[in-house]
């Protein structure tokens, strides 16, 4: 018991160093304008250079998971994404930099599938959705909030470049313990997070699986959504209240913020009270009903919902990545990075398709019906649930595998 939760504070400290180093280099965009001559489209490359490699790793990052251990597969990741933060602080031009970025996405990306699918080597036989509510809610805000306002600082005080360093030796200490900390599952080593595990039985088990591809629907629209408002809703209220700049900023940490508070309630709500399917559902019908309201608001209403959209969008979240682990008699530990890599992909379109629309939306209809949308779209791909197995028991599913060897 003891040894699952000391899993957990190493994943958890690593998962910071994951955010932490994907948005730290914000705060760098006004001296890397100024020092590179960039124009606010050439930025713009650079953010979606990180979110290209990201969403492109997914799946080839939890093959790679397969087929070499969960844990190699982690550390990789950390190194890489370590490695694109160095040379995006060593850049000498806007190609380094853009390749620097690319790189820590990618890193990124294998990182991700491999901290999901530990977790669940240790939590999927209990509490598998409060230890995914710690990394992916509390764990995942934290390292954005410091990225984002920490480093701030660092960049005003030290200059953009060693500030960026200074992130990357975040990421040398998180390689470290994970490599000495980490301890490992009861006799996991040569079994379930081990090597040698990707084969065409284990993509069939992930490709093949229904319930997977109807997760990943069922969360497309409430993600775009999500990422919308937490890039857009600001200038809205913004512009449309007639908000000093700062009053919009608070907006955006509140929306950031609140996504503490969700996955802590949806681990516990899922593991406890109402069960993974009702939790998640429930979640991206919150989300729904405030992204509705946005434009008949004022201030506080704002302020309210923009806690709601970043609560309960987390809330859902920290749920439905959980899926993988939970579905014990049809995807193995193993499996769970690259199928958590599928869930991400499919989720990916949705990251793209939304705010493209939105803005489509805004610029023909109006605010009003740009809102609506969000809402309508975020309930329709979330009723795709209805076609989701609820996950059985803990003690039913390990009936069916009396070897299981996570206790």
């Amino acid at each position: 018991m003891k040894n699952r939760w000391t899993a957990l504070a190493v994943i958890f400290f690593s998962f910071i160093q994951f955010t932490l180093n994907w948005f730290n280099v914000v705060p760098t965009f006004s001296g890397v304008a100024v020092e590179m001559h960039l124009t606010p489209a050439q930025i713009g490359v650079v953010v979606g250079l990180f979110i290209a490699g990201y969403g492109i790793a997914h799946i080839p990052g939890g093959m790679i998971a397969e087929a070499f251990g969960l844990r190699v597969a982690m550390l990789l990741g950390i190194a890489v994404e370590t490695c694109g933060t160095v040379l995006s602080s060593r850049a000498v031009g806007y190609d380094v930099l853009l390749a620097g970025r690319f790189l820590c996405g990618i890193g990124g990306s294998i990182y991700l599938g491999s901290a999901i699918g530990l977790t669940a080597a240790w939590f999927r036989n209990s509490e598998l959705a409060t230890a995914n509510g710690l990394i992916t809610g509390v764990a995942f805000t934290v390292g954005a909030v410091l990225g984002l306002h920490g480093w701030d600082l660092l960049v005003a005080e030290h200059g953009w470049r060693t500030a960026l360093l200074l992130g990357a030796a975040v990421g040398v200490v998180t390689f470290i313990a994970v490599m000495f900390l980490f301890p490992y599952p009861p006799d996991a080593q040569h079994d379930e997070i081990g090597a040698h595990h990707l084969n065409l039985a284990s993509l069939a088990r992930t490709f093949g699986n229904r319930n997977l591809w109807m997760l990943g629907v069922t969360f497309s629209g409430g993600y775009g959504s999500y990422f919308t408002a937490a890039q857009l809703l600001p200038a809205y209220a913004t512009a449309h209240l007639h908000l000093a700049p700062d009053t919009g900023a608070t907006i955006a940490v509140l929306l950031l913020i609140s996504g503490m508070v969700g996955g802590i309630l949806g681990g516990w709500l899922a593991d406890k009270v109402f069960g993974p399917v009702p939790t998640m559902v429930g979640a991206f019908v919150a989300e729904s009903i405030a992204l509705l309201l946005v434009p008949h608001l004022g201030l506080a209403g704002v302020m309210v919902a923009a806690a709601v959209i970043g609560g309960s969008a987390i809330l859902g979240f920290v749920v439905w990545i959980g899926f993988p682990g939970l579905y014990r008699s049809e995807i193995e530990v193993s499996d769970i990075p690259t199928a958590a890599g599928l869930m991400l992909t499919i989720v990916a379109v949705g990251g793209v398709g939304v705010p493209a629309l939105y803005g489509k939306l805004v610029e023909t209809f109006g605010f009003l019906h740009a809102w609506t949308f969000l809402a309508i779209v975020t309930l329709i791909t979330a009723s795709a649930s209805l076609a989701v197995r609820r996950p059985e028991s803990v003690q039913t599913e390990l009936n069916k595998q009396p070897d299981v060897i996570f206790k």
